[in-house]
């Protein structure tokens, strides 16, 4: 199998990677020569990816931990660096959470939200700093969102989280300019997943979108925004006044769970 040049040696670890974003990311960095270490709560599906790297010339590694618990994570960095060596790039993508919805507004999912998205990025950044500080070189990515542009509608939780990643990203930029540690913020828009049967507008398919966001990675952009046709809407949606902006928003939530 060819595999695009890059810069050897990166041990890459991925939060997140038992599906989704995270899983493809995976696969394609992997694919790229990264050697990765692939995280997550589930330890089947991480078996069965590094199963399917490895069959591809990849070499991966499967460790298990919430993002949210500081120590299993420090616990599960431990076990990537006996294994292969200190993490020189992290992909903070693990992510995501539940509607937020007024009529039964729920505390304890706002919170659980912001937790898995904030805080576990900065959980997964705390575990490979001081290393990457100590040698003069890493690269810290984390998965954000378009949904950090705006508040969206029943998107109060999801997008607060978003917001709150891209600025603690912008800030760590600043911070470590001039240390060797580059760091680079995604922020996709709708990817559509593989087995997805509906035909959406704006939603980009899933390997493509991995596709794309492994190549910003691997050259270490500060920032990727993607699909462009989304990137545009939400460009000019930003531009509105909120008078206007919450008329053309209005009751384009995601429906109730129930």
């Amino acid at each position: 199998m060819n595999r695009p040049k890059q810069t050897p040696g990166e041990v890459t670890l991925i939060t997140g990677a038992s599906q989704g974003i995270g899983y493809g990311l995976a696969r394609e960095l992997a694919r790229r020569g990264d050697t990765v270490a692939v995280l997550a709560r589930r330890r089947a599906e991480l078996e069965a990816l590094v199963a399917r790297i490895t069959d591809d010339g990849g070499r991966a590694m499967a460790v298990t931990a919430d993002v949210t618990d500081r120590a299993a994570l420090a616990e599960a960095a431990g076990q990537i660096r006996s294994t292969f060596g200190p993490i020189t790039r992290l992909v903070a993508n693990a992510g995501g959470g539940q509607p937020t919805h007024v009529a039964h507004y729920d505390g304890q999912t706002v919170e659980d939200t912001i937790r898995l998205n904030l805080i576990g990025t900065a959980n997964a950044v705390g575990v490979v700093l001081d290393d990457m500080l100590a040698q003069g070189r890493g690269h810290l990515v984390a998965m954000g969102s378009l949904a950090a542009l705006r508040g969206l509608p029943t998107g109060a939780a999801y997008s607060a989280a978003k917001a709150g990643v891209a600025n603690f990203m912008e800030s760590l930029a600043i911070d470590l300019w001039q240390t060797g540690i580059d760091v680079t913020l995604l922020e996709p828009g709708f990817v559509a997943k593989p087995d997805s049967k509906k035909k959406r507008r704006m939603r980009m398919p899933m390997d493509i979108a991995t596709q794309r966001m492994a190549s910003a990675i691997i050259a270490r952009r500060r920032h990727w925004r993607g699909p462009a046709s989304l990137v545009f809407a939400a460009n000019i949606l930003r531009l509105l006044p909120f008078s206007a902006y919450r008329r053309v928003m209005a009751g384009q939530g995601r429906a109730t769970d129930g």
